[in-house]
C-alpha cells in the first residue's frame, strides 16, 4: 500500500465565510492560482462535493475497491468506485491500480485509485 495525492497541487478549503477566505487569501504573495472566474473564487459544485466523498468518505484517503473482471467489463464488488465502472478507462491488474476519467473542476481529470481485481471470468 502506498499513500499517493487524489489532486496533486490543490488545497481545498471548506468555509461558510467565502469572502472573507479570499480576502485572506489575496494576501498571500505565493498563492498562484485560485478556481475561479476572474478575481472571484467559485465553490466546487455539489456534484464534485458528492464525488470527492464518495471516494474519501469520512477520510481523507482513498480505500482500495475490490472487483472482478467479467466479459471484459469491470464490475466493483466494494469500496468507493462502486458504481463508478463506466468511469474506469484503465486498470493494472499486478500494480492493483485503476484510473478513473471524471470531469472535476470545470475540466477532465484522470485520477489513479487502488483496485484489486480478484477474479476474472
Amino acid at each position: 500500500m502506498r499513500e499517493k495525492r487524489l489532486f496533486p497541487g490543490y488545497l481545498f478549503l471548506v468555509t461558510e465565510q467565502l469572502e472573507l477566505l479570499q480576502k485572506e487569501l489575496e494576501k498571500i504573495e505565493s498563492v498562484t492560482k485560485l478556481l475561479g472566474v476572474g478575481k472571484d473564487i467559485v465553490p466546487l459544485s455539489e456534484e464534485e462535493v458528492c464525488f470527492i466523498r464518495q471516494l474519501t468518505g469520512d477520510s481523507d484517503t482513498v480505500k482500495m475497491s475490490e472487483g472482478i473482471i467479467e466479459h471484459d467489463k469491470v464490475k466493483v464488488l466494494c469500496g468507493p468506485l462502486v458504481g463508478l465502472e463506466s468511469t474506469i478507462c484503465k486498470i493494472d491488474r499486478h500494480k492493483r491500480k485503476a484510473w478513473i476519467n471524471t470531469e472535476i473542476f470545470g475540466r477532465q481529470q484522470l485520477i489513479e485509485v487502488g483496485l484489486e481485481v480478484i477474479k476474472k471470468i
